[in-house]
């Protein structure tokens, strides 16, 4: 595949939420391990930001292959910040739309402003950067007005090259296009200039990963995204759904290491507090069968319902919701061999009575005492394990303070079993949410026995 993937989680994705400098540190280095090339970080703007925040996750970075670029504003202060640093890549951006130039940048008229900007990039590649990109602010607005929009993006592109600029970001700053649009102003300016583009697609309706693999089909250079898709607003495009899509359903090779993406999420989640949506293809509930037909393939063959990059890449195996409409196909699976198809359909018509009439699923411990009082079967919880996902367990933990906290921050968010850890102010110093499996290894038991002396008080809330 000849477009670059560019991880912006570092500057895009602060907008959404800010990292202190261990996070940041901690996320380049994760990103770099799994084979992203092009990570995007916001220079530091004194006194709000400075160099301390900017330096260590550089020094991280310094040990692998990967372009780090630097993002600041077409001005002179902002090329000055970068120079501070020794790297290879800077990003300068300026808007053009007349509404940008209208109402943000005071009245700047569209050659003006787009002088500031080449100016700025010739001076930024004259300054010893090999990758200059600058960026055309809220091009997709222009690409709406039609064709003499496109000529202003075009002309905008080509002088810019001229003025240095290695590639040119023509991003959909509002949210404003679908697919199709999309796919066509990429299209369009590809026809019209040669110069190497880049795709920054924002998610206000929900389209940002979809416009990214529009995009790159046709053929831009480079494609941004973050983990999660966080940024401003509601965001970008997301890592996974533009790699995964890329890799399974397109056969591209991205570059990014395709097994390394669950565990990633997983990662950031923990050290961020950022849960993912229930609707991303990495949440619990993407892995989770509620349907009994589903149900009654899945238990043999998981790729009738799942594709099978998700099974080969992000997980072996789906989880079952057991409620109203739990397959007679996988309680017998459940029960193991040697009961008539009548028994198994009797228990399995308990088992969704007791759903519907509590809570619409049923947990493992529930499942336990059904069938151990309808069949006398004990079944070992952990055997469960493979078909359920274990309950979820918040704990809150009481430190006693001459234990350094974030030693044990740092540790736990190393658990398998821990999904996030947060500081908090009161009567605990340590929300712990995980999820409680039924070895004597479990998250609570290993958590007092680790840190008994730290401990001086661990309350325990489990939910189904």
């Amino acid at each position: 595949m000849d477009t670059a993937i560019l991880d912006t989680t570092l500057r895009e994705g602060e907008l959404f939420k800010v990292f202190n400098g261990e996070m940041k540190a901690q996320i380049a280095k994760r990103l770099a391990e799994i084979g992203v090339r092009r990570i995007e970080l916001t220079i530091d703007y004194p006194p709000r930001t400075t160099e301390a925040d900017v330096k260590p996750v550089l020094d991280i970075l310094s040990g692998h292959e990967v372009l780090i670029i630097l993002h600041g504003r077409a001005y002179d202060e902002d090329i000055k910040s970068m120079l501070k640093y020794s790297v290879q890549g800077c990003a300068l951006y300026m808007s053009l739309s007349q509404l940008h130039l209208e109402y943000k940048l005071h009245g700047l008229e569209y050659e003006a402003a787009l002088t500031r900007l080449a100016e700025s990039v010739s001076k930024a590649r004259s300054s010893g950067f090999k990758y200059v990109r600058a960026t055309v602010e809220d091009a997709s607005r222009l690409f709406l007005e039609g064709e003499r929009g496109v000529d202003k993006i075009v002309k905008a592109a080509e002088r810019l090259r001229d003025a240095g600029a290695t590639i040119v970001s023509i991003p959909d700053t509002a949210g404003l296009l679908a697919p199709r649009q999309a796919a066509e102003m990429i299209r369009t300016i590809k026809k019209r200039t040669d110069v190497p583009l880049a795709a920054h697609f924002h998610n206000d309706y929900g389209m940002a990963s979809t416009n990214t693999v529009e995009a790159i089909l046709e053929g831009v250079e480079e494609a941004h995204v973050s983990v999660m898709g966080i940024g401003d607003r509601n965001g970008i495009a997301d890592m996974y759904e533009v790699v995964a899509i890329l890799e399974d359903l397109y056969g591209y090779s991205t570059g990014i290491d395709r097994d390394s993406l669950s565990p990633l999420y997983q990662f950031f989640s923990k050290i961020t507090g950022i849960r993912n949506c229930w609707r991303h293809p990495l949440s619990e509930e993407a892995r989770t069968v509620r349907a009994g037909v589903h149900q009654a393939l899945t238990v043999r063959r998981p790729e009738g319902y799942m594709p099978n990059g998700k099974l080969k890449h992000d997980f072996q195996s789906p989880f079952y919701n057991l409620g109203p409409y739990v397959s007679h196909r996988l309680v017998a699976s459940i029960l193991g061999g040697g009961r008539s198809d009548e028994e198994v359909r009797r228990i399995a018509n308990l088992l969704a009575e007791a759903a519907k009439s509590g809570e619409g699923f049923l947990s493992i411990n529930r499942l336990r005492e059904i069938v151990k009082r309808e069949t006398g079967l004990e079944i070992d919880p952990s055997y469960l394990e493979r078909f359920m996902a274990g309950e979820r367990v918040y704990v809150l933990a009481k430190l006693d303070p001459r234990f350094p906290v974030q030693k044990i921050l740092r540790e736990l968010r190393s658990w398998d079993e821990v999904e996030s850890v947060d500081e908090v102010y009161g009567d605990a110093d340590l929300v712990i949410i995980g999820r409680m499996t039924y070895s004597k290894d479990n998250l609570v038991n290993r958590l007092r026995q680790k840190y008994s002396e730290a401990l001086e008080n661990v309350k325990v809330l489990v939910t189904d």
